[in-house]
């Protein structure tokens, strides 16, 4: 009896320990179900609904006729989240798909986690996914928590390598640019910015602005919710159109084509850019892709400098392209005339104790000023260029734009050098040098140093006395444009000197750039240098009598200008007149 009565005890104790845990239980549920239903059921849509940032789809680059150059294609990749590289169990979602994908594994790991140390909050582990790995994904979403297939937009540039250097690309933004942003700008870890050309400069106008939106998901991750919630809308990036024609740009990269140099077209007296080439280039379609360590090592070796920018980053030496400035020089301070014969040319001229050779070793003989510079005669030069002081040719190169940055949208663009007096007092001493320089100032060698660009706007302004505008490549939105100046030199300077140019086309080194049926005024150069063979210039402006456009070619270690660069001015000439002039060109000129 005892026994039953203890057992009995027992049984009320586990009776009412149950009941009192049922009570407590039912108490809880209670709260949660009646009293905070709204509190819970709030928590509960929270955790089923995200944020996603969308990002903008980048704006158009077109040419001035509306060709696309640059857009968007969309691709899809495969996404795991960030935390996806500390699953290190073989049966993790990361190693099924490396086994899957049969990705190599090792390469794949590090490429995560210098995704990861980036900061990035979802990982892409396969960029621009096929559709049997996105299909992998849909179907077997349950065996693969945490994995995505996220549609994005890559940059497309339709024409590759053709307007790499003025175009620019895109790339993914890092630690720096994020910091730098601009105040109505915000970047995040995975965004591309514009690394070079008009993607850079036009950054903000392509770039648009994102927008967050809010979608219902499970406990994978997994979208499944009907509608989206948008919290901002998207703006999508604006066009830009540059003033480059897509035809007269392939134009003149066929004809540069296996060389190394450069060739730009300005319109006249607007300076709009109408072609403009640095040979050899690279694609940059190639630079939205995640290139290997490897890879990219091949294209930032190589020799020819592929991503060197010779339009505005090469500075060379002008040759006797700057001979006008040295004629209107001495023209100006009415040192000579335009008649003005000085000593016949016997192939060079003696200059204290050195020689200065003049191109043609057998000699010009006896020239007049305008002889002089149709035939490019440096004995004539050198004994002009000795009447002048170094700031007085210094002035007039200035005059004609040299010496200064001539666009705003490329960082890399120099100055170039016109060297003055307190210039060479300060490399080589007040007594360290004599004007003796003036020989080689005065033929456009020495320490002068010019670009491409810098040379078609010499063409250009020789041409227009001046009025033309800086030189542009983007139509829209239209950059502003200040009041046109006319050249501080006489007109009769001037047209002395046009026709000059002329007759060189006509009569002189430059008959290699003769067209039937237009007057073509241009000037030759053959600019020594010190690294290789000479390189070969030539600048032009067409119709001579009224000018429509310039042009500046130079052929790196080509040779004469007149038998290399020359030829191609006249093709590309051709070209742009094809509406107005015959197919053929009658040039046959003298090396």
């Amino acid at each position: 009896m005892i026994d039953n009565g203890a057992g009995g005890v027992r049984g009320r104790i586990f009776r009412s320990l149950v009941l009192i845990l049922f009570a407590i239980l039912t108490g809880n549920l209670f709260g949660m179900m009646v009293l905070r239903h709204g509190e819970y059921e709030g928590k509960a849509l929270e955790n089923r609904q995200l944020r996603f940032r969308v990002k903008a789809p980048r704006g158009r680059v077109t040419d001035r006729y509306s060709a696309v150059l640059a857009d968007n294609m969309y691709i899809a990749d495969i996404t795991l989240p960030a935390n996806a590289l500390r699953e290190g169990y073989p049966d993790s979602t990361l190693h099924r798909l490396i086994t899957w994908f049969d990705l190599p594994r090792e390469e794949t790991l590090r490429r995560l986690a210098a995704q990861q140390e980036r900061g990035r909050r979802e990982l892409i582990l396969v960029a621009n996914a096929t559709m049997p790995q996105i299909i992998t994904i849909e179907e077997r979403d349950q065996q693969l928590p945490g994995a995505r297939v996220v549609a994005r937009a890559r940059r497309r540039y339709l024409h590759g390598p053709l307007f790499a250097h003025v175009i620019g690309y895109v790339g993914e933004v890092n630690q720096a640019d994020i910091d730098s942003a601009f105040s109505d700008v915000t970047y995040r870890i995975g965004d591309v910015n514009g690394k070079l050309g008009v993607e850079a400069g036009y950054e903000t106008r392509l770039r648009g602005a994102p927008g967050l939106k809010l979608e219902e998901v499970n406990a994978t991750g997994r979208l499944v919710g009907q509608e989206t919630v948008w919290l901002k809308r998207v703006q999508p990036g604006q066009d830009v159109v540059l003033t480059l024609s897509l035809p007269l740009q392939a134009e003149m990269a066929g004809l540069l084509e296996g060389k190394v140099g450069c060739g730009v077209a300005v319109s006249l007296p607007a300076g709009e850019v109408l072609a403009a080439v640095s040979a050899p280039s690279f694609d940059p379609n190639l630079l939205t892709t995640s290139l290997s360590q490897e890879e990219w090592q091949v294209l930032a070796t190589d020799p020819a400098k592929p991503f060197f920018n010779r339009i505005v980053q090469a500075a060379y030496p002008p040759g006797s392209l700057y001979k006008p400035i040295t004629s209107l020089a001495g023209l100006r301070a009415e040192l000579i005339g335009e008649e003005s014969v000085l000593e016949p040319c016997p192939g060079g001229f003696q200059f204290g104790n050195r020689y200065f050779r003049c191109w043609k070793h057998s000699g010009h003989g006896s020239l007049d000023h305008t002889g002089a510079l149709v035939n490019s005669c440096d004995t004539y030069y050198y004994q002009l260029g000795l009447r002048l002081e170094i700031d007085q040719l210094a002035t007039a190169a200035r005059d004609f734009g040299l010496g200064r940055v001539l666009t705003d949208l490329f960082p890399e663009e120099v100055s170039g050098n016109v060297p003055t007096a307190a210039w060479y007092d300060e490399r080589f001493g007040a007594r360290g040098w004599t004007r003796g320089v003036l020989l080689n100032n005065a033929i456009g060698q020495g320490e002068l140093l010019v670009t491409p660009l810098q040379m078609a706007m010499l063409a250009a302004r020789i041409a227009t006395s001046g009025e033309v505008h800086d030189p542009t490549f983007v139509l829209h939105p239209s950059p502003p444009r200040p009041e046109l100046q006319h050249l501080p030199f006489a007109e009769e300077h001037l047209l002395w000197c046009r026709q000059a140019l002329e007759q060189v086309v006509d009569v002189g080194t430059g008959t290699a750039a003769r067209i039937a049926g237009i007057g073509v005024a241009g000037k030759t150069g053959t600019a020594q240098n010190s690294h290789g063979e000479d390189h070969a210039w030539f600048m032009c402006y067409a119709p001579a009598e009224a000018p429509e456009v310039a042009l500046a070619i130079i052929l790196e270690n080509a040779g004469h200008g007149g038998s290399q660069a020359a030829p191609l001015a006249g093709r590309w000439l051709l070209s742009y007149f094809a509406e107005n002039a015959p197919a053929t060109s009658e040039a046959e000129g003298p090396s």
